[in-house]
């Protein structure tokens, strides 16, 4: 059987115009960007508990006894946090005894907002610790996919016994091969499509550098206008 990203992704069609900001609790100074709330907070964490429940059984069932999550920053860190307290949780929880470690690295593809130059790694540590072990990549958006491919290329020549990635958003595109999802690959959160013209807001960090920070408090992933 083919395998279909919509098996285990919360997908949005492109016609899909998303929720009136007036059926959440969003701070009126905030109303003034917002076009539409695509992803409501308790989706997003109803979808992080079912993510950690997965990662840990797959790595579990492949002989791991640790979870090396490897953060990329600065997007990840707000996802790569809750999504670390999610597994241990799990883990707590169903009496497995199975370590949680988290790694940070800085990945760089764009240049003023778009591609601009080849693509650039600063780790925040020494990643020979990964050899023979089992690595989680942690990413909030993927959209070309340049990044995120290069990334498990470059992790992988630190000799890992084996590489994952979780995902929080991933934008399929028509204009470049992009990311694919798959089911023994990758976990991921959501799934955007074609909403390259908007900006997504999760949790506690933005996208939307030119706001500076401006939504900083908002919960929900929303489209700005």
């Amino acid at each position: 059987m083919q395998y279909s990203y919509r098996d285990n992704c919360v997908v949005f069609d492109d016609d899909f115009v998303g929720y009136s900001d007036k059926c959440f609790n969003v701070p009126n100074k905030y109303k003034q960007y917002i076009d539409s709330i695509i992803v409501p907070n308790g989706m997003i964490k109803d979808r992080l508990e079912k993510m950690s429940v997965d990662i840990l059984e797959t790595f579990e069932s492949n002989g791991a006894t640790s979870i090396n999550l490897l953060c990329v920053l600065k997007g990840g860190f707000k996802f790569a946090s809750d999504l670390g307290e999610k597994i241990q949780s799990c883990a707590v929880t169903r009496g497995r005894n199975i370590s949680i470690f988290m790694d940070f690295i800085v990945a760089s593809t764009y240049e003023n907002d778009v591609v601009g130059h080849e693509t650039q790694f600063y780790p925040c540590s020494n990643f020979t610790s990964f050899q023979d072990k089992d690595v989680l990549i942690v990413e909030d958006l993927v959209d070309t996919g340049t990044t995120l491919n290069k990334l498990i290329a470059f992790i992988k020549s630190f000799k890992p016994r084996s590489v994952f990635v979780a995902c929080l958003l991933v934008k399929r595109r028509n204009d470049c091969p992009g990311f694919e999802p798959d089911c023994k690959f990758s976990f991921n959160c959501l799934l955007i499509l074609n909403y390259s013209h908007h900006f997504f807001i999760y949790f506690v960090l933005t996208f939307l550098f030119y706001y500076q920070e401006v939504y900083r408090l908002l919960v929900h992933k929303v489209i700005s206008n």
